[in-house]
């Protein structure tokens, strides 16, 4: 069974480091939507699409720069640059 990933979870900077590089920094390739997520998530295989994006957006992640910006306890490379 697919699990959600989270911030919590032990893919999670895995996640992070794709996304980060599918961005550019700044997020130059954001399209304020989840394609990069999306694709990752796939990629990444066994994980629940679906309840993994409810998830970053009700953490603030409305889209694949915001997912870094606002649902990542890391912190984003790129805090400064928020657009």
């Amino acid at each position: 069974m697919a699990l959600p990933l989270t911030p919590e979870s032990p893919r999670w900077g895995e996640f992070v480091h794709t996304l980060v590089a599918a961005l550019g920094a700044p997020p130059s390739g954001c399209k304020h939507d989840y394609r990069h997520a999306r694709e990752i998530l796939t990629e990444m295989g066994g994980i629940d699409i679906e309840a993994s994006l409810r998830r970053f957006e009700s953490d603030g992640g409305y889209c694949d720069c915001e997912i870094l910006l606002n649902a990542d306890p890391t912190g984003c490379i790129w805090a400064d640059d928020r657009h």
